[in-house]
């Protein structure tokens, strides 16, 4: 999805894919990554997750990164909340004490904004990007990543059109981008029937959703 898409379906309240409970996979397979209370979580194209109301009950401090202020104004109003707004280099930063959101593009992330970061949780942020833009996504990240940071990968695939020996098309293409910078352990796989909430008019699906922790070891 491009960026002036992403913004326009915030801005036109075709938000669908807006999840309205706390993932389930996340905290079951969070403690895999044996982080403690108090460290930082990165949050890639967070909208308004309520998964980052998650991290901030477990006691973990939050950055998340934004395109949408309508996204960014509407995580705080639904709570109540007036946070402070600066600006950070080319973001525009709201903060309410534990949680950051940077409203402004993923792409202009620079190697000081992640230090002290000590995981990225991405939900969905990786396959939403257009797929030439994956890999530049990837690459970004392991220029400025902090030694032996953590990833959380959870992606979901429709696999209505996929035979039982066909192997996932997210596997091979997470294998394929991110296996120069990261080990990659697959702690999940479950295939499920769901209706798409974006699509809610069409048939349930077949859907497979995987987890993958991943540590960052160099730079190829």
């Amino acid at each position: 999805m491009s960026n002036q898409r992403w913004k326009n379906k915030w801005k036109q309240d075709d938000i669908g894919f807006h999840q309205l409970h706390i993932n389930p996979l996340l905290p079951q397979f969070w403690p895999n990554l044996n982080l403690t209370a108090g460290d930082t979580v990165l949050v890639p194209l967070c909208g308004k997750s309520l998964d980052m109301s998650w991290f901030l009950a477990e006691g973990y401090k939050v950055i998340g990164i934004e395109l949408s202020n309508i996204a960014i104004q509407a995580f705080f109003a639904e709570r109540n909340i007036v946070p402070t707004r600066s600006r950070h280099g080319r973001f525009i930063r709201w903060q309410h004490d534990d949680i950051q959101i940077w409203c402004g593009d993923l792409f202009d992330l620079s190697e000081a904004d992640l230090r002290g970061v000590s995981a990225i949780y991405d939900c969905a942020a990786l396959t939403a990007l257009p797929p030439e833009s994956r890999i530049q996504y990837v690459r970004h990240l392991s220029t400025m990543l902090p030694a032996d940071i953590q990833l959380l990968l959870l992606t979901t695939e429709s696999i209505d059109t996929l035979s039982a020996e066909q192997p996932s098309v997210i596997d091979s293409e997470v294998a394929s981008l991110f296996q120069s910078w990261f080990s990659v352990e697959l702690l999940h796989g479950n295939q499920c029937i769901k209706v798409d909430p974006e699509y809610p008019e069409e048939s349930a699906r077949l859907l497979e959703e995987k987890v993958y922790r991943m540590q960052f070891h160099a730079v190829a």
